[in-house]
């Protein structure tokens, strides 16, 4: 996660001021890569709940590099993990979760995951358009509302799920006439940023980024404001927020910084799709 809020300020380990910091973390990544039992699963040893979210980070980051440095040692990993990603979808219902192709996916994990080829894509990389398909069958899945509404495992109306569910509506087909997009969109505008949950709040900073106008401008409005007041001015957690997110009990002060530093870089690091295509890719 820190990774990818160095390479979404421009910095590389090539370039930028903090190519140190980055170039330590790729050698890193390169360990565990090259120690991985299975070419590409950068689960490692943590095989629990949270080890798919290390993969479609991971995978993230390396795309995200790649993309920006054509390096191809970079280029070949990034390419062995998206391949491991496609593998461990489920075939049947399209979805993602704690395990290789589990039985029953969630939107919380599947959201990496389509990040992850979403990523793979625009650094031109292989990914396969079934893949694509099938996360299509999952959001249908868990939708309400013919998809303006999104639930983790099921069809429910939750703010968080819904964020995550409609942004990976946006990187795999939906444009701005489709009505449910308008509505989903028009639910989290309602609801606004909130003040403690910087999960929900990373998604939905990207879903109305990308929505565009005054949608995103009043959003804006509130969410930066927010963050840039909340953050630690003093002390030795300067720089840093406070963990207040629910999922915070986890990944704690670190998890929650890299969390709201990524929401600020949304300006730089995506290009809104409904204004300026930053995908170029045919459904």
């Amino acid at each position: 996660m820190a990774l990818l809020c160095y390479l979404g300020a421009g910095n590389t380990h090539e370039s930028g001021k903090y190519q140190e910091q980055v170039a330590k973390a790729i050698e890193f990544l390169k360990v565990q890569f090259d120690a991985a039992e299975e070419v590409g699963d950068m689960r490692q040893t943590n095989r629990g709940n949270a080890g798919m979210y290390t993969q479609g980070l991971v995978t993230i980051a390396l795309c995200e590099l790649h993309g920006m440095t054509r390096d191809r040692y970079i280029g070949k990993a990034a390419q062995k993990c998206v391949d491991y990603i496609m593998r461990t979808q489920n075939p049947q219902e399209g979805g993602w979760r704690y395990v290789p192709n589990a039985d029953v996916g969630d939107t919380s994990v599947v959201g990496w995951q389509v990040m992850a080829l979403t990523s793979a894509r625009m650094a031109r990389l292989r990914t396969s358009p079934k893949s694509f398909e099938l996360a299509r069958r999952f959001l249908n899945s868990v939708q309400m509302n013919n998809g303006a509404y999104y639930g983790y495992t099921g069809p429910e109306k939750k703010a968080s799920t819904t964020a995550i569910g409609l942004l990976c509506r946006m990187y795999t087909g939906w444009g701005r006439e489709q009505e449910p997009m308008r509505v989903g969109v028009s639910y989290l505008s309602s609801i606004g940023p909130s003040r403690d949950n910087a999960y929900y709040n990373y998604y939905a900073t990207q879903v109305l980024h990308h929505w565009g106008g005054s949608a995103w401008q009043d959003w804006n409005a509130v969410m930066r404001p927010q963050l840039v007041k909340s953050q630690i001015q003093q002390g030795h957690a300067a720089g840093s927020w406070n963990p207040r997110d629910p999922h915070s009990n986890r990944g704690g002060r670190l998890y929650e910084t890299c969390l709201n530093i990524l929401t600020l870089e949304v300006y730089y690091r995506h290009l809104p799709i409904y204004q300026r295509r930053s995908v170029d890719v045919e459904f």
